[in-house]
């Protein structure tokens, strides 16, 4: 009995395992069209004997016959319907409807494997591409049907995708990867990677970021294109109402600085934004302004000090520090006159003015030797970070000892309870000066009137790079300027030259304009400044 019902038990479970296959399988019109399924029977034998189950002996067979009508199952579940296949033609098309009680019904082309059509229970219809991908399936849509499109057409088109389908899907999940890549989280990355950049080129770095591009921090690279470009370029561009109540000029130079920082954040993300070995970002939108040529252009301040009121300049300079501020207080008269002399007859950058310490001050060569740059001097280094001997001539010397008389710091230029003289400062006397002979005086107008001299002194254009530290790195370069070599003695004398041109001009006694230093100078080591090579 107990192998009776073993037996039974088995067939049992074989019976179910069929229903399930059939469910499972496509049968045309099952599911969609309600007809009845076939009828399957299965022989089930079973066989036993009465009262010796136990015992193991051979028992009587008895058969049983088990038929099921599959019209009455009730298919549930996922399972594989047959497809709705149709020759598309705009007669049959015209003609198809969603079934009732769908949203939505997909037809099939004949012709054109993975062509479809999805009709909507609204009567829209639309032509997409059906492929299962990696067990996945895929719909992309082609178009909305159009009764006057050739239907050729749209074949030709699905033939394309389904083959193009792997790379769409990879460009799909590259699409995906790259939302990720904004424009803030690229900064970010790009900040903390530029290890060489020093802290003061870090920081306004961050102003102009903060500043121009924080309305489009969350913005994903990827989506922004070349209009946007363009349209936030002129948008940094137009005045804006000052604190005051006026407008200011157009800000051109601004605008052109925040859009070179977000050409360096693409080029970055093109380089670093990667996934799966592929680059997420391609392209950099920024590239259209140089192709349009739209970026402002670089008007640097071309005005100099003329030549006819070079000697009010030097006179007015030293007369506005002799008579003092107009109130009794203490000021960085003496300082600040001795950084202006200093930046005309050198032509050194306001900013770099006030990296100079006492401790770069070379007597025995009369020079300024601004160290290499590294994380303990960063602040305090050149432009472009390296070693640069600054030969000074007899009036650019005698500005750094006056001034390092009335220095309260290590800095050889200080200010007020301050170890470095601000440019504010600078600037301000430089207003003095400009309101008492007449002419505006730009913050780089005494660096532009020293390398004008220096030319009007028939001194190289190569010298004159080496005497204001101007490498020149651009698209403008002389790539010759890198294997050329001055020896310290050399530029000094070009300094020298310079110099002398001005007094030419001027008239202006030298002793006046040195402040009486002149007598306290020491000798140069002119051994040691003729093996000094300063190069660019």
């Amino acid at each position: 009995m107990i192998r009776a019902l073993f037996s039974f038990q088995i067939n049992k479970i074989l019976l179910i395992s069929w229903q399930f296959w059939l469910d499972r399988q496509e049968i045309e019109g099952w599911a969609q069209m309600g007809s009845a399924g076939p009828k399957v029977s299965m022989k089930v034998s079973m066989g036993f004997h009465q009262g010796a189950g136990v015992m193991g002996l051979p028992g009587a067979q008895m058969s049983s016959e088990v038929s099921m009508d599959f019209t009455a199952i009730r298919f549930s579940g996922v399972r594989k319907v047959a497809k709705a296949e149709l020759q598309f033609t705009h007669d049959a098309i015209r003609a198809l409807e969603c079934s009732a009680g769908k949203s939505e019904q997909i037809f099939y082309d004949k012709t054109q494997r993975g062509l479809a059509l999805r009709v909507t229970a609204r009567g829209a219809k639309t032509f997409v591409v059906i492929k299962r991908v990696n067990g996945t399936i895929k719909r992309i849509t082609i178009s909305k049907y159009d009764s006057k499109a050739k239907i050729v057409s749209i074949r030709d088109q699905a033939a394309k995708l389904i083959g193009e389908i792997d790379e769409i899907i990879e460009r799909e999940k590259l699409d995906k990867q790259s939302s990720f890549v904004t424009v803030e989280s690229t900064f970010e990355k790009m900040m903390k990677a530029k290890q060489r950049i020093t802290q003061a080129t870090r920081e306004d770095y961050r102003r102009t970021f903060k500043n121009y591009l924080s309305s489009i921090a969350d913005v994903s690279l990827g989506d922004f294109d070349y209009e946007d470009v363009i349209e936030l370029h002129a948008s940094i561009t137009k005045p804006v109402l000052r604190a005051n109540g006026t407008m200011s000029k157009e800000r051109k130079r601004a605008a052109n600085k925040a859009l070179g920082l977000l050409g360096s954040i693409y080029r970055f993300a093109i380089v670093t934004s990667r996934h799966e070995g592929k680059s997420l970002i391609t392209s950099n939108p920024v590239e259209i302004m140089r192709e349009m040529n739209i970026w402002h252009e670089d008007r640097r301040s071309k005005i100099r000090i003329e030549h006819d009121k070079l000697a009010s300049f030097i006179n007015e300079c030293i007369q506005i520090c002799n008579d003092g501020p107009e109130r009794n207080v203490a000021s960085a008269f003496a300082c600040a006159s001795a950084a202006v002399l200093f930046m005309l007859f050198t032509g050194v950058r306001p900013d770099e003015v006030a990296k100079i310490r006492k401790a770069y001050v070379n007597h025995k060569m009369r020079a300024i030797v601004f160290p290499e740059r590294t994380k303990e001097n960063e602040q305090d280094t050149l432009k472009n970070g390296e070693e640069f001997h600054l030969m000074l001539n007899d009036t650019a010397y005698s500005q750094v000892l006056f001034s390092m008389k009335h220095s309260t710091s290590r800095y050889v230029f200080s200010g007020i309870q301050l170890d470095r003289l601000p440019e504010s400062v600078v600037r301000d006397y430089m207003m003095k000066i400009g309101g008492r002979i007449g002419q505006h005086l730009p913050r780089k107008i005494a660096r532009a009137t020293f390398i004008s001299i220096a030319e009007s002194s028939e001194i190289g254009p190569y010298q004159i790079k080496v005497l204001c530290n101007h490498d020149g790195y651009g698209s403008s370069v002389d790539v010759t300027d890198g294997y050329k070599t001055m020896y310290a003695h050399e530029v000094r004398a070009a300094a020298q030259k310079v110099e002398e041109k001005i007094y030419q001009i001027t008239g202006c006694k030298k002793n006046v304009v040195c402040r009486g230093q002149l007598e306290n100078f020491t000798d140069i080591d002119e051994s040691r400044i003729r093996k000094i090579s300063v190069h660019l």
